[in-house]
């Protein structure tokens, strides 16, 4: 092969490369769009930050809200899970995944350390959302006048009750506070009076504390346990 078939085969390879780099581009570009249909700002994305799920297509948490009045109407099979204040979206993004599976309905009180749309919060909850319930409080005395005839239960290391030593009901809120962070004291919410039981889970003493979702999740399949694990198989 002589120098003139090389050039033209060299050729011929690079322009192939930069077709398939327009492509993508364009691809890229079309899946912007379909974000900003959801609400995102075109400016926040770059390709490698849109998440999908297992079709190519976009991923919302816009898709998985639920009025308060229609939270509070759901037969449910396990309690109402909510977060106070929460501060970490990887955290909020893995509960979304841990309602779906389980059917539990997620409620939000703000405020909130990020934006319903971030990255973080999105990849964590992989292709859950539009399987989950989330519905976002703007503060927690909406939480208790939405949902009139439930019992909070809070969980809080300051508690003398184990988790396991509570009968849960489908109606219950099991409430947790936020991740550790520059906010006020939340034991006004944790320890108020709408507050109908604290408890704990154990750890050992040396340790401070467990992932909040991991607790959240603890928390959420002793309840479904003693429920029977209605609507799971």
């Amino acid at each position: 092969m002589n120098n003139s078939e090389n050039t033209q085969e060299a050729a011929a390879k690079t322009k192939k490369q930069t077709e398939a780099q327009t492509e993508a581009h364009k691809a890229a570009a079309s899946r912007v769009e379909q974000m900003y249909e959801y609400g995102y700002r075109k400016s926040n994305y770059g390709p490698d930050e849109l998440v999908t799920d297992a079709h190519g297509n976009p991923i919302s948490v816009m898709d998985a809200m639920l009025s308060a009045d229609d939270a509070a109407r759901a037969e449910t099979h396990t309690p109402h899970l909510c977060f106070y204040s929460p501060r970490i979206p990887g955290n909020t993004g893995s509960a979304i995944r841990l309602c779906a599976v389980t059917g539990t309905i997620l409620h939000l009180v703000e405020p909130l350390g990020f934006n319903l749309h971030d990255t973080k919060l999105r990849r964590a909850g992989l292709d859950y959302h539009d399987m989950a319930h989330v519905v976002l409080h703007p503060n927690f005395e909406n939480l208790v006048e939405s949902m009139p005839n439930s019992r909070i239960i809070a969980f809080t290391a300051n508690a003398t009750k184990l988790y396991t030593e509570i009968e849960y009901k489908p109606n219950d809120i099991l409430l947790f506070g936020p991740e550790p962070g520059d906010i006020p004291d939340p034991m006004d919410v944790m320890a108020g009076p709408h507050v109908a039981e604290q408890v704990r889970l154990p750890m050992r003493p040396s340790l401070r504390s467990l992932n909040l979702t991991n607790c959240a999740s603890i928390a959420v399949y002793e309840a479904w346990r003693q429920l029977g694990f209605t609507g799971g198989k």
